[in-house]
């Protein structure tokens, strides 16, 4: 119990930290939580005390003291009472929730969160590079002197920077001065997020002026590694592989390519494309060995490793999984120096710890969250597990295989948590990709050093870095469409917890070696085909022509299937990884055809993780002039995926397994009205026999003027055109005549939709509506008795 007293106090300030940040330290007084907590740990102390105090039956002479031999040995077993670890942790927990508090207290009543909003003029520096976002550029910037109408004081305080047009020419550590409007974010899970970053304000930026370099000296050495860095390896490897290098070693994303991040996400490589904490050993090695070599004393020795480890971690910007291996390669180093090495469980527990105190917003990070639940999903199960693969594995291979799945299920209540998603070809894909990764690194930083030098003997060894990392590439993308499943969930707390403890008691068997009784193993044997049996029978072939409308948010996604098992996605709603992880859930392994209806974001956000992670065997999409940003990256996705493309005019019929898919609009490429994109939607019908469905994209008045004069049949379910805006007749309505009615609709957008017109004129038709806002996913099965509709909600 004592060698996990330190990771248990750990993890007890970490949820703390945690708990002060949701709806339990709204009613928890942070100087009451410290009080509590103190005594309570005070309280475990005097309890530990007593209990290992002087034998109260020598104290009386009932029996001897024994001899010190004995005494001795017996100390060295020594065992904390557990009401005394129980009233340690809690007490942790509450100091946790204090420390927490009072952070977040004194950001949200800082200064520039009482001056908002303002117009300010702030100096400082950039904690991060500056970023293309969606809506122009952002950063984070530490202020440290601030100006506005009344005054002008001295402060630290970090925040958001938000502007437009083109990103600036500066990178972290640059000394800067911005003038703007410091406001409070209008929208409330923003203002969570930057809150959870100790950030309390967005600076919406006027003018934006870099004043210079970095004044520590360390981090302008930093800086100019990196540019030189930077170049050599852009210089020696070709775009693709500098992009993953760039990122493997200097914690640079901006070069990543799209296509190559979505393999790598989507095989569960993604941990391999950005710098980590196992760059910090691969980095840390060699100086080490090196010092070895030319028998340097300890404190030299001490002195380069802590050196090393402290200069990487200002080149890759400090990231979390950085910080947190680095401090625990210098506590390493500390104890080796010290003639004291520690266990690994007590050097992460103590680096975690130190971060947290020193840093409590890393709670909230799900970098740290992750690299330190990997750490300790390896520290508690690779031994154990490495044991057992190595009856059946070679030693190296059962090491491989050990380390990657321990790491996974330290990490999969995480991922489920916060990405809903956890791919099965994980591990066998990091198992392959595991002698590929330092190889790819060091050749690939080994190219880029003597680049500086040679350009030509650069691009020599470059040549040879370039055979690991197209291993890498390849393994990527073969897996990530591999037929393996997905675990997956909805989410939220609920999901950590419950992943938390299965996870613990899945730990527990692993070291313990426990053996279920016989009745256990028994009705695993019974219960388990049924189980399989009824899984089996929810992800096959539906019963008749089913259309699932996706809750995809303010955008459409809807997916189409059939009793001989033909499958449909129309649209992928505008989130990256939305819809790939409900196909997923739904147990979808392949996509006989996927409809663009047109290149609006919002309809196609999600359709290059879907061709990256699923075989597709055609794409359908307009034909139209298009230069929209989410046009390109679709465009980019479908040429490196290789998938087969068409663009159908009115009139062209499709046979997809048992479906026949007829395509109505568009019928030319709309110019000059309402909304020319919208009107060249892709507008089909999907039917089975005597039921049909029909999908309309956003097309307006026009187009539905259009298909009127053409003639439209009576269908039995509409996808309501446009999100339901004030954009249709009530005549195409009254035409189709569909029961059942869907609009694809974000709750609380901002739009409106859908209007209570269309509403109005969709239930004169009689149509039965349903929202996708209100209902969630809303499923239609269709077999020849009129549809039978069912919802999330």
């Amino acid at each position: 119990m004592r060698a996990w007293l330190l990771p248990g106090v750990a993890l007890a300030f970490a949820a703390g930290l945690f708990a002060s940040g949701t709806s339990i330290g709204g009613w928890v007084d942070p100087g009451l939580a410290f009080a509590v907590g103190a005594a309570a740990c005070l309280g475990g102390a005097l309890l530990d005390a007593h209990r290992h105090g002087p034998d109260p039956l020598v104290g009386t002479g009932l029996i001897e003291d024994p001899p010190p031999s004995v005494g001795a040995v017996s100390g060295g077993v020594r065992h904390r009472a557990p009401a005394a670890v129980a009233a340690t942790v809690a007490g942790v927990l509450l100091l946790g929730l204090g420390w927490g508090g009072t952070h977040e207290r004194r950001v949200d009543r800082s200064l520039l969160a009482r001056l908002a909003p303002a117009r300010v003029a702030v100096r400082g520096s950039l904690r991060v590079d500056p970023s293309s976002s969606p809506f122009g550029w952002s950063a984070v910037a530490i202020v440290d002197r601030v100006a506005w109408s009344e005054g002008e004081v001295a402060l630290r305080a970090p925040v958001w920077l938000s502007g437009n047009g083109q990103v600036p020419a500066a990178r972290r550590g640059d000394r800067i001065s911005v003038d703007g409007t410091v406001v409070r974010p209008d929208e409330a899970g923003f203002g969570a997020i930057l809150l959870h970053k100790g950030i309390a304000v967005e600076l919406r930026v006027g003018t934006f002026t870099r004043e210079g370099p970095s004044p520590n000296p360390l981090v302008r050495l930093s800086q100019s590694a990196r540019n030189l860095a930077g170049r050599s390896i852009e210089r020696v490897l070709p775009p693709r592989e500098a992009g993953l290098l760039l990122g493997l070693l200097l914690g640079d994303d901006s070069k990543l390519d799209a296509g190559l991040e979505r393999d790598f996400r989507a095989s569960g490589l993604s941990h391999m494309l950005v710098v980590s904490g196992e760059n910090v050993a691969m980095v840390l090695a060699p100086v080490l060995g090196a010092a070895a070599l030319l028998r340097f004393s300890r404190t030299v020795r001490f002195l380069a490793g802590f050196g090393t480890v402290a200069f990487f971690t200002v080149l890759t910007g400090a990231e979390p999984s950085v910080l947190r291996a680095s401090v625990m390669a210098s506590l390493a180093l500390v104890g080796v120096l010290l003639g004291r090495p520690r266990q690994t469980s007590s050097i992460l527990a103590a680096a975690v710890l130190a971060l947290l105190v020193l840093d409590p917003w890393l709670a909230w990070s799900i970098g740290f969250q992750l690299s330190a639940a990997a750490t300790a999903g390896m520290v508690a199960a690779a031994s154990p597990l490495s044991a057992r693969f190595g009856r059946v594995l070679p030693e190296s291979l059962a090491l491989a295989a050990a380390a990657t799945m321990a790491a996974q299920i330290g990490v999969t209540p995480l991922l489920l948590a916060y990405f809903n998603d956890v791919p099965l070809v994980t591990l066998p894909a990091n198992v392959l990709a595991f002698p590929l990764a330092s190889p790819s690194l060091l050749i690939g930083a080994a190219a880029a050093s003597v680049g500086l030098i040679s350009v030509p003997i650069g691009r020599f060894v470059g040549a040879i870095a370039i055979v690991p990392m197209r291993g890498l590439e390849t393994i990527a993308d073969r897996l990530a469409k591999a037929p393996f499943g997905h675990l997956t969930a909805d989410g939220g707390p609920v999901v950590l917890l419950v992943g938390f403890l299965v996870m613990v008691g899945l730990l527990w068997w692993l070291r313990t070696g426990w053996r279920p009784p016989r009745a256990v193993v028994l009705a695993g044997v019974v219960g388990l085909p049924l189980f399989v049996w009824a899984s089996a029978l929810a992800s096959g072939p539906p019963a008749g022509l089913t259309v699932r409308f996706l809750d995809v948010g303010q955008g459409d996604g809807a997916l189409v299937t059939s009793p001989a098992g033909a499958a449909i996605l129309i649209d992928g709603g505008p989130d990256e990884d939305r819809v790939a992880t409900q196909l997923a859930a739904l147990g979808v392994k392949r996509l006989d055809m996927v409809i663009e209806s047109h290149p609006h974001a919002d309809h196609i956000g999600g359709l290059s993780t879907v061709l990256s992670r699923t075989p597709v065997s055609v794409l359908l999409r307009p034909g139209c002039p298009d230069d929209s940003a989410a046009g390109d990256a679709l465009a980019r996705a479908v040429r490196e995926e290789r998938v087969p493309v068409i663009e159908p005019h009115a009139g062209d019929a499709f046979r997809v397994g048992d479906l026949s898919v007829a395509v109505l609009s568009p019928d030319r490429c709309w110019e000059g009205s309402e909304s020319d994109v919208d009107n060249d939607s892709i507008v089909v019908l999907v039917s089975l026999h005597e039921d049909s469905i029909l999908f309309t994209g956003d097309a307006q008045t026009s187009v539905q003027e259009w298909l009127l004069d053409e003639g439209l049949p009576w269908i039995d379910v509409l996808k309501v055109p446009h999100h339901g805006a004030g954009t249709s007749l009530s005549d195409f309505f009254d035409a189709v005549h569909a029961p059942v009615a869907v609009a694809s609709v974000g709750l609380d957008n901002p739009y409106g939709h859908p209007v209570p017109e269309t509403i109005a004129a969709l239930e004169s038709a009689g149509s039965a509506v349903w929202r996708t806002d209100l209902d969630g996913t809303v499923t239609v099965t269709l077999t020849g008795r009129g549809p039978t509709v069912e919802s999330d909600r």
